[in-house]
């Protein structure tokens, strides 16, 4: 048997967390589906809009999306957080690309 227990949140975590409270309460009252609806529209939106439209689009997608994987860090297994971040850069960088005139 183990005594360990699981390590304290910092103070910035504690922060973190305290400052996203009212944002994700909001979020939550809202339907999941027209949530990742939205979400792809945005994306689909991102990447097919004019640059002007669509890098701002791509970019609130990018920093939504970290800002959620961010929150669900300390609870999510290996793989999982391999794939989220590997998913916020993959838009973040299409961001990098339509703003450059590549993409």
């Amino acid at each position: 048997m183990s005594n360990s227990r699981p390590p304290q949140p910092s103070s910035s975590r504690t922060r973190f967390e305290d400052i996203s409270r009212g944002p994700l309460q909001a979020l939550n009252r809202v339907p999941r589906a027209i949530i990742v609806i939205a979400m792809a529209a945005m994306l689909v939106a991102g990447l097919l809009a004019p640059a002007v439209i669509g890098v701002p689009l791509l970019i609130v997608l990018g920093l939504f999306l970290g800002w959620l994987l961010a929150l669900s860090w300390p609870i999510l297994p290996g793989a999982s957080r391999v794939m989220r971040v590997v998913t916020v850069g993959l838009v973040l960088g299409a961001a990098f690309l339509r703003a450059t005139g590549r993409g």
